[in-house]
């Protein structure tokens, strides 16, 4: 014998109905977060032009521990970079959404320094904060950009 074809009951269309928009909220939240993070631009090389690059990788947003640490870096940063006098370009990155470049230069934490040379090759780097007050270790940098650019 044949039963005839039922519909679920109305607790089981209730569910199938949340998950359905859970799903849509889900696959709505992955959207704007590509979007707005930039998932799908395409990654554009550093502008080198055959010369040395100073490359600071910072942070966008994060733990408040975090942003004070990388606040406490640009402001290092910005202060030292007056005394480069365009010896040398700078380059300012946001770690989060230039995931690509962190790991070309092997770098696992922002704030981080990354000297290249005129072929893009990676000099010298510093990826780990000297303290909280002062992250960069910016003597070391000036020896290597002075080795660099002569």
């Amino acid at each position: 014998m044949v039963k005839p074809d039922r519909l679920p009951s109305l607790a089981n269309r209730r569910r199938m109905i949340a998950w359905m928009l859970f799903g849509v909220v889900v696959m709505a939240v992955i959207s704007i977060k590509s979007f707005n993070d930039g998932w799908f631009e395409p990654k554009t090389p550093l502008a080198l032009n055959g010369e040395p690059a100073l490359v600071f990788l910072t942070l966008g947003r994060g733990c408040e521990c975090q942003m004070k640490v990388v606040r406490s870096a640009e402001a290092q940063l910005a202060s030292w970079s007056v005394t480069l006098d365009g010896q040398i370009s700078v380059f300012r990155v946001d770690f989060s959404r230039r995931p690509d470049l962190a790991r070309q230069f092997d770098i696992a934490r922002a704030p981080a320094l990354v000297l290249l040379d005129s072929n893009g090759e990676v000099v010298w780097k510093q990826d780990v904060g000297l303290s909280d007050e002062a992250p960069l270790d910016l003597a070391s940098a000036n020896l290597q950009i002075e080795s660099i650019i002569r």
